[in-house]
């Protein structure tokens, strides 16, 4: 099981750890091949990271060939049976910050991908 990270009303949890249950293409997405914006594989899609309290998925964990790395939800443009493509070029992928895998995000680790790729955080909204 994957901790959970604690931010202030919502947390996030591995896929694994979730007591519900993901909707529609997400339910099996997990191993499957994850395809930049050209077609190319970026990595494999490891872990889901949801928010604890409802079916939403927030980040995705990727290993790729020499490191890990966390992609927003936003920036998935399909899920399929020939993986979960994506928006953002393999190049930019790569260049995200590094992840190791031993805890669930926290809200640092969260607003740090979602700035990096240029969406706003949901986590991050209404704080302040």
């Amino acid at each position: 099981m994957v901790p959970r990270a604690n931010d202030k009303d919502r947390n996030l949890v591995g896929s694994e750890a979730f007591d519900g249950e993901l909707k529609g293409p997400w339910r099996d997405a997990r191993g499957r091949k994850v395809l930049d914006i050209d077609g190319d594989e970026v990595g494999t899609l490891e872990e889901l990271y949801v928010y604890e309290d409802v079916p939403a998925v927030h980040l995705l964990e990727v290993a790729g060939a020499s490191r890990r790395f966390l992609i927003p939800v936003d920036a998935v443009t399909a899920v399929g049976e020939d993986g979960v493509s994506i928006e953002q070029s393999k190049d930019a992928v790569l260049g995200s910050p590094e992840f190791g895998p031993k805890d669930a995000p926290g809200p640092e680790a969260s607003c740090a991908v979602y700035d990096y790729y240029g969406y706003p955080d949901p986590l991050a909204l209404g704080e302040g």
